[in-house]
């Protein structure tokens, strides 16, 4: 960059004046700028769709799955003799049970010992002394310092690997056998323990099984808690001879939930979708530059923006192909072997559209549960209702045929994930910098573009410099050869 001189002959504002000058010249870079904005910003508002579409399909994982419809309860006729309560998946409708007796813990071997310490924390005192415990010969030797606290004693014992376990309790160190076999306790000198210097442990009482009939087979169980196809069962009170029977049935709530939880998902995207496409334009409105904003209030500046924002999406053939794909999907028959046709729509186990009425139109798609004849679907005809959902097409070829196969949530998750491809080929995903998406090659070479108006803003600006500090020397000159002339007059 060349010497810059402004205004010094002439006494103009050349800086000013070139800066006039160029933003006549910026003006390109300018709608460049604008047009970069407006990528960006419809690049995000695909983005958002997808990020909604994804969570719409993710909740369809669920719906495909013909587990999710199988959930069972169970209910016992008589729940102070016998509980139930699913836990995997029952394979009958009923279970007759009956409880001949009820099992009973037995004690294990264990020894106790009345201290004179109330505080686990409190320290024991006394001398030092070491216990040793004999199990099976083996004898496993444990030092106590009369410094310990009866927590660190107690540490020392559960830690020791001797096949017993140490409690303190109202004053008593009490030692139980982990394993069910006798032990002893030995202790090497007088302790403030109480501890002899051979405790032989109790014996311990055998616990007695429960034995009970289910479907008339007689079996055993160390606990009242049975687990048995899918079923916990807990008995409660024997009742030989008058069996208790535990009904199983789908899980209408759990199913209804799952269903409506969908329902409300799509209604949500397709309204969310419905807006972004019918969304106004306003013409005359675009994107503000910094400068633009920095001169603004900011309620205005962001008034503007929002205003240039909207309608970038408006009548937008992937997302409006994309909405009447998924309304296609849910309306279409469901076709195939085994399939009800009186359970082969959405409409005829109670998901329809809005009720008629003067402004029906208007809802654009969005579905209504009927609660009672939907309940009776799941209620009644609970396979019919999963295949609509869940049915599966092993057809390769016809692609027609594979789709009129395929369940609701089958064919929604598949035209989902076509929709998302469109968008994700169309603007990119969330979180990566760079991509080889439609608009992120727009945003590219816009880039490509700005820079190159920017040299050649650059040389323009340059060139008017050069062109004002050449004027400012020749006037500069010129007034010194005047200075000159009028000093030689004024000597003669």
């Amino acid at each position: 960059m060349g010497i810059r001189i402004s205004g010094m002959a002439s006494g103009m504002d050349t800086e000013k004046m070139i800066k006039d000058l160029m933003k006549a010249q910026r003006e390109p870079v300018n709608r460049l700028q604008r047009s970069k904005t407006s990528i960006e910003w419809k690049r995000d508002a695909y983005r958002d769709m997808n990020t909604i579409l994804a969570d719409l399909q993710n909740t369809l994982k669920d719906l495909r799955l013909s587990s999710s419809f199988n959930k069972k309860t169970a209910t016992s006729e008589n729940d102070n003799v016998t509980s139930a309560r699913v836990v995997g998946k029952p394979t009958l409708s009923s279970y007759t049970v009956e409880v001949l007796n009820l099992a009973k813990a037995g004690s294990p071997p264990s020894a106790e010992f009345t201290t004179g310490l109330t505080d686990s924390k409190g320290v024991i005192g006394g001398a030092d002394f070491t216990i040793a415990i004999n199990k099976d010969g083996v004898e496993v030797p444990i030092s106590v310092l009369g410094t310990d606290t009866m927590e660190g004693v107690l540490n020392k014992i559960n830690n020791a690997k001797s096949g017993v376990k140490a409690s303190f309790f109202n004053n008593k160190l009490v030692l139980t056998s982990e394993d069910g076999k006798p032990f002893e306790v030995k202790a090497s000198g007088s302790n403030n323990l109480n501890m002899g210097t051979s405790t032989p442990s109790t014996a311990g009482t055998a616990g007695t099984p429960a034995t009970f009939k289910i479907n008339g087979v007689e079996y055993t169980s160390k606990t009242n808690s049975v687990l048995f196809d899918g079923i916990d069962f807990t008995f409660k009170q024997a009742n030989g001879g008058n069996p208790v029977v535990v009904n199983t049935k789908t899980d209408e709530d759990a199913v209804f939930n799952m269903i409506k939880g969908f329902v409300d998902k799509y209604n949500a995207v397709i309204d969310t979708m419905n807006k972004k496409i019918s969304e106004p334009k306003y013409k005359g409105y675009q994107p503000l530059l910094d400068e633009e904003k920095e001169a603004l209030p900011e309620k205005t500046a962001e008034k503007m923006d929002n205003m240039a924002r909207s309608g970038l999406l408006l009548r937008d053939p992937i997302l409006t192909g994309g909405l009447n794909e998924l309304r296609r999907a849910l309306s279409t028959p469901l076709q195939g072997t085994g399939v009800n046709k009186s359970f082969d729509t959405l409409s005829e186990i109670g998901i329809g559209g809005p009720p008629s009425g003067k402004y029906a139109y208007e809802e654009n798609g969005k579905l209504y549960i009927n609660e009672t004849k939907l309940r009776e679907s799941i209620r009644t005809n609970g396979e019919d209702v999963l295949k609509l959902f869940t049915n599966y097409s092993n057809e390769t070829i016809d692609r027609n045929k594979k789709y009129n196969e395929s369940g609701v949530a089958e064919r929604l998750y598949d035209k989902l994930k076509d929709v998302m491809e469109k968008v994700t080929k169309e603007a990119g995903s969330a979180g990566r910098a760079f991509d080889d998406s439609n608009l992120s090659k727009k945003l590219t070479e816009t880039d490509r573009e700005i820079d190159r108006w920017e040299d050649r803003l650059k040389m323009i600006e340059d060139r008017y410099w050069k062109q004002f500090t050449a004027m400012e020397r020749a006037m500069s000159k010129s007034q010194s050869q005047g200075a000159w002339f009028a000093q030689m007059l004024g000597q003669k």
